[in-house]
């Protein structure tokens, strides 16, 4: 029989460790990014012979329920890479995945995004989760050229960036935490609605990862030295994560912002294997991340299929159509 076990913190660097060998795995599963969220979370694993063979964390959000916090795009299941008969491999992972979806059944508020990589539900399916499929888009880095990849921009893209040039407008790395924090407020504000980000826990957020070089801002200024969109980039040597991205709309020049991504985008080419877009099912947003080519890449949303997850999700239709018009 399969035992399940709650992994201690003295295990935190062989968790981490083992999440860098899981083909499931990313910086959203590291101790490191989730103290640095300030969230409550915890983790379960399966193992063998004192191998973590399975494992999942589960994480609270801002409403302290069981489901991805803010900046926290991939969570889920995440499974050992290892080599050998790949039938016998996978019908390890189908008794792993039941033993964990029997105890997660028994968490009402489960609801996670996984990771682009797993790519079987069935057993939870079995114990009556239910799956939505959602995108992202991902620039692959490790298969395309630095000028294969500026190929598949569309003409738009490629304008906009000329124009941009044409203007002067000039992209910086490493802005101050204010001049981010300033523009992401002004996207959220032209909305009608606050920044959803506490200004301390941000700072803290940025200043850990900085530390731990897994973070890096960019900014646009026009020619007289205003800063008119930023973004903020996570990374790991897998992937980078477009997760912060702002305009100030009153100031917009065209373009700005599609260079300034053109511009991280040519710095994580080296760095990691992909660039994730951290996507959006938005239509304005979506449309923009899908001209710069990169492969549409389909990630999960499993959920604790009852009535307090249909509440939940009501509400949090209704608030967000309040507090951001959407």
């Amino acid at each position: 029989m399969l035992d399940i076990k709650k992994i201690t913190k003295d295990r935190y660097t062989e968790w981490n460790n083992f999440v860098d060998k899981s083909k499931q795995g990313s910086i959203f599963s590291k101790t490191w990014y989730l103290d640095a969220l300030q969230v409550n979370y915890e983790i379960l694993i399966i193992e063998d012979k004192s191998i973590i063979k399975t494992g999942i964390v589960l994480a609270k959000n801002e409403i302290n329920t069981y489901a991805n916090p803010m900046l926290d795009k991939y969570l889920g299941v995440l499974f050992l890479d290892e080599q050998g008969n790949q039938q016998k491999i996978i019908s390890k992972q189908y008794k792993y995945m039941e033993t964990l979806a029997k105890e997660l059944k028994k968490i009402k508020s489960f609801d996670y995004y996984f990771h682009p990589s797993f790519r079987n539900w069935i057993p939870f399916s079995w114990q009556g989760f239910t799956q939505q499929t959602k995108y992202t888009y991902r620039i692959e880095n490790h298969k395309n050229t630095l000028n294969e990849i500026k190929k598949q921009f569309h003409y738009n893209i490629r304008n906009d960036i000329k124009n941009a040039i044409k203007e002067r407008v000039e992209i910086k790395e490493d802005i101050p935490f204010e001049t981010l924090w300033v523009v992401i407020n002004k996207t959220f504000i032209r909305q009608g609605s606050k920044s959803p980000f506490n200004k301390e826990k941000l700072s803290y957020f940025i200043k850990i990862l900085k530390e731990k070089k897994a973070f890096v801002s960019f900014g646009a200024y026009d020619k007289n030295g205003v800063c008119i969109a930023v973004c903020g980039v996570v990374y790991d040597k897998k992937s980078s994560y477009l997760l912060l991205n702002g305009i100030d709309i009153e100031k917009q020049i065209r373009g700005a912002n599609t260079y300034m991504l053109d511009e991280s985008i040519k710095y994580f080419h080296d760095r990691c294997d992909y660039y994730d877009f951290e996507g959006s099912m938005l239509l304005g947003v979506e449309q923009f991340y899908r001209r710069f080519g990169g492969e549409l890449t389909p990630y999960m949303r499993i959920w604790n299929d009852n009535f307090f997850n249909y509440a939940k999700s009501k509400a949090k239709k209704i608030y967000k159509k309040i507090r951001y018009g959407r």
